[in-house]
């Protein structure tokens, strides 16, 4: 037990005895001499309605009703409230021993008894009841049979709340009130039933037991009624979420169609373009090769080499996405070997070898000292080429692409700056996806199968680094790209 539920069943048990004790010293022997047969009978039917209880509540609220709820508190106008509460914590305590329950909780179950009927026979009194039932003394029977009911539902509800952990309000919901109050209600309607034919002949009070297998079939009826209800909104509660699932299943599937089939149109188009160039400069070749000058030979001989090399750009990104999704399904990853660098160096090779392709754009390099990683060159230098051709893309004419190496605590930071229109914050994420591609400016160079960028970041963090978009320096614009590569121990710093 928890300690809050230690305390409250310690506090139960310890009310319970003492008002107990102060019961049975108020028994009235004068009227214990007067029905002693009655007091018998009545206990009797106590203990067997303790023996047989009627299980009330649901699954996860357990409760039991005992129909000895009507003789108990019959006995309160008939022989007195301490007389009923000695009977009662006598047939509770026979019916826990024979269910062979922990002695604490044939206590604690003896000692809400006892306060239950205090409860009520305490207003029974005080609204002038005694040990008569009349007409006049039935609201006093009523309100003490209310008081009764009240305290035994707080007492029960509380503890089996702190039992099972849930807040002890939760015990008091509408419904559990109205099952199980109603039902004791009935229980204790009979009460004074049980009491008049008791007066009349004891031999009547057997008849008693059709009323209460009526409320017995009733409350099972109510009770079975409740749980099939809540099995059928459960089941539809479950469907409902199954019928969502498959829902979104099928809009997954279409989704990966769509996208198949735009995957399939773009790869298409694009791996069609420069092989048609090629294509076409063979057939020129071949068919105008005696009329064409040296010069067009030329040109044509370097548009197809062009177009062959990007048709082979492309190709080789299509593998590469290959192998890193094969890596990340659980294939061996892609492998390079790490060298000891300057990365400075490797940002002035990568600002160089731009220089070459996009020989009429100013491409600007800025590094403050040295920045040593343990990196694979290759794979750096093809990283920073593929982040400065998308920035020579969407860069203007006539406006540089800048490159800089700086370090950001125990990281480089390689970054390359666009003067382009930039790329939204929504977009920054969902431009290293595979196969996504950004029309950030209505007339941008070049096309694309939507890889690069995919591809540059598993290669960045093939080399334990990452790569990012963010948000340019103040009155800058455009986009920049940032790779970040960690820093090499001192030890490891490379030769000058």
């Amino acid at each position: 037990m928890t300690g809050r539920l230690k305390w409250y069943v310690a506090a139960v048990c310890a009310a319970g005895l003492l008002v107990l004790a102060v019961l049975v010293a108020t028994i009235d022997l004068a009227r214990v001499h007067e029905v002693p047969v009655a007091i018998a009978v009545f206990t009797a039917f106590i203990v067997v309605g303790e023996l047989v209880a009627i299980p009330i509540g649901h699954r996860s609220r357990p409760k039991d009703l005992a129909v000895a709820s009507t003789f108990a508190y019959g006995l309160v106008p008939l022989a007195g409230t301490g007389v009923a509460a000695l009977a009662f914590v006598l047939a509770s305590t026979v019916a826990d021993v024979a269910h062979h329950k922990a002695v604490v909780k044939t206590v604690f179950n003896a000692a809400q008894y006892v306060l239950a009927l205090a409860a009520g026979g305490a207003v029974y009194a005080a609204l002038g009841g005694g040990y008569e039932v009349r007409t006049a003394t039935l609201p006093a029977l009523a309100a003490g049979g209310l008081a009764f009911m009240l305290v035994n539902h707080a007492l029960v509800s509380t503890v089996v709340s702190l039992d099972q952990g849930v807040p002890v309000l939760q015990g008091f919901r509408r419904d559990d009130v109205r099952l199980e109050l109603g039902t004791t209600a009935m229980v204790l309607a009979l009460a004074p039933v049980a009491v008049v034919v008791a007066e009349r002949s004891l031999l009547l009070l057997p008849a008693l037991v059709v009323p209460l297998g009526a409320i017995f079939l009733a409350s099972k009826g109510e009770l079975l009624a409740r749980e099939q209800q809540a099995e059928a909104e459960a089941d539809a509660e479950r469907q409902r979420r199954l019928t969502e699932q498959e829902q979104e299943v099928v809009r997954r599937l279409q989704e990966a169609d769509r996208l198949k089939a735009d995957l399939i149109a773009t790869v298409s188009h694009e791996l069609r373009s420069p092989l048609t160039t090629v294509l076409g400069v063979f057939g020129i070749l071949r068919v105008r090769r005696r009329r064409l000058s040296p010069t067009e030979r030329d040109e044509l001989v370097l548009m197809g080499i062009r177009q062959g090399q990007r048709l082979q750009r492309m190709i080789e990104q299509l593998l590469l996405a290959a192998r890193f999704e094969q890596a990340e399904g659980g294939a061996a990853p892609l492998q390079a070997a790490r060298v000891a660098l300057d990365a400075t160096e490797l940002v002035a090779q990568a600002g160089a070898e731009a220089r070459a392709r996009h020989a009429g754009r100013a491409i600007a390099i800025e590094t403050n000292g040295a920045l040593p990683v343990r990196v694979a060159q290759d794979v750096v230098v093809q990283v920073l080429g593929n982040l400065i051709d998308n920035a020579c893309k969407y860069s203007p004419d006539g406006e540089p692409v800048r490159l800089s190496g700086d370090r950001d605590g125990d990281r480089a930071v390689l970054a390359v700056q666009d003067s382009g229109p930039g790329i939204a914050p929504d977009d920054r994420q969902r431009i290293f996806e595979r196969f996504t591609q950004l029309d950030r400016h209505p007339q941008r160079r070049g096309g694309g199968i939507g890889l690069g960028l995919y591809i540059a970041r598993q290669l960045a963090r093939s080399q334990d680094g990452d790569l990012v978009v963010v948000e340019p320096a103040a009155g800058g614009g455009g986009a920049r790209f940032e790779l970040h590569l960690p820093l090499a121990p001192d030890g490891e710093a490379p030769p000058r």
